[in-house]
């Protein structure tokens, strides 16, 4: 009598353990859909969209991006953004940053229409501004977050102190004896250019306007590069995964009618990652993939750029930030090779986008070089994210069908064990 109680409770809770198990499995699959491929919704969901954007900004006023997937963090001072998966707890594993530091005035001596350091002509950092960072939410037809958008525009001088020391040691014939290691005085951003002149201070460049407003989307999203004579380049934005960045620089006080300007993106592959974790650059150029790590030092000097080699079978250029012991993308950092130049009298043309690099110990500094648009502006398209498939291994995501229908077989199993034991005795 004992075995038949023993048999019928086993059997029972066996019975209800498969059941809570597949119906886990089922609502595990049905929260699956994979990546969205439509740009737009024609049908209301059942359940909250995946990688639906969220964004909320904390007490020090830095702003937060989410989806189930990526989290950007955005710098309050200066155009910077850190990402990293959500699952991974604030990054621990895989975070990287780019961060929009510099804009430099350069003579193409050589006419490559890359920039190099003996190039310069005049620079500002953009930490000599101030910031304002504005954020928001687009909703689709049924209320959902369809994108997120967070604008950074320049405002006038900040008067704040800035530590110049990390370009001082590569811009060419820097001022450093003016300088202290903190100085936000126009001798912070002096160098002497050979005839006792210097460049011009951050007031100079107050009417420059600034902005780099990115966008998150839920769906995939693409778009098109068009000027006056129709569409020069085509890209695809990733929902949930990729932040896009839309750069608008005008107004800059062109010193001659020749000249042009680099935008310095200053990118950081490890900033929480342990030393089990390291990443790395590869640089995905024309003539195959060149392998970078930001603690190499390229040096100082006139040739220390290395032009980026355009991959001319595609629209966008990319550098991948590689896990190195598994060899295996992250995170990306794309652009286009085309921008678009809007001149005085509203004409739109689409111009090449030329960039070069090197590392200085800490970061890889990339430059994008654009062409001369005086009194007009040039607008182009970088984007940031992670690969979706290359979550960190080791980082918990709670469980997926997979791991309730193995649990559902060890229950069933456990079940008929105990059957055969019982039916034995």
């Amino acid at each position: 009598m004992a075995n038949a109680k023993l048999f019928k409770t086993a059997f029972i809770l066996g019975i209800l353990f498969l059941l809570i198990a597949s119906a886990g499995a089922v609502r595990a699959q049905g929260s699956d859909d994979g990546e969205d491929d439509d740009t737009t919704v024609t049908t209301e969901p059942e359940d909250e969209y995946e990688h639906e954007p969220e964004e909320h900004r904390d007490a020090n006023g830095t702003v937060w991006i989410q989806t189930d997937i990526m989290t950007v963090m955005l710098d309050p001072e200066t155009p910077a953004y850190q990402f990293w998966y959500t699952s991974d707890n604030n990054g621990s594993l895989a975070r990287f940053m780019v961060a929009y530091r510099m804009i430099v005035e350069f003579e193409d001596l050589n006419g490559d229409g890359f920039y190099q350091v003996n190039e310069t002509i005049g620079f500002v950092p953009l930490e000599a501004f101030e910031w304002s960072l504005q954020t928001g939410t687009l909703q689709d037809e049924f209320g959902n977050n369809a994108e997120v958008y967070a604008s950074y525009t320049k405002g006038g001088l900040s008067g704040n102190e800035w530590e110049d020391d990390w370009y001082e040691d590569w811009l060419p014939e820097h001022d450093s004896e003016n300088d202290s290691d903190d100085d936000s005085s126009a001798s912070g951003v002096l160098a002497d250019d050979g005839n006792g002149d210097g460049y011009p201070d951050p007031a100079v460049y107050e009417g420059m306007t600034v902005q780099f407003y990115a966008h998150i989307y839920m769906n995939d999203y693409t778009g098109n590069v068009t000027d006056d004579d129709g569409v020069k380049a085509t890209y695809t934005v990733l929902g949930g995964v990729e932040l896009k960045i839309d750069v608008a620089i005008g107004n800059f006080p062109f010193q001659s009618g020749t000249s042009q300007i680099a935008l310095l993106n200053y990118l950081k592959e490890d900033i929480a990652s342990g030393e089990t974790d390291d990443h790395s650059f590869r640089l995905h150029e024309g003539t195959g993939d060149e392998e970078h790590d930001s603690e190499d030092d390229s040096g100082s000097g006139d040739g220390l750029t290395e032009d980026f080699d355009d991959d001319e079978s595609d629209d966008v250029q990319d550098i991948s930030l590689i896990q190195a012991s598994t060899n295996t993308t992250q995170g990306f950092y794309k652009w286009l090779d085309k921008a678009v130049m809007t001149l005085p009298d509203e004409s739109t043309v689409a111009v090449d986008v030329k960039a070069s690099y090197w590392t200085d110990g800490s970061a890889l500094l990339l430059f994008f070089a654009y062409p001369n648009f005086d009194n007009g502006s040039i607008l182009h398209d970088p984007s940031i994210g992670v690969n979706e498939a290359a979550v960190p291994n080791h980082v918990t995501t709670g469980w997926g069908p997979e791991m309730y229908l193995a649990t559902g077989v060890v229950a069933a199993i456990v079940v008929l064990g105990l059957v055969y034991a019982l039916k034995r005795r």
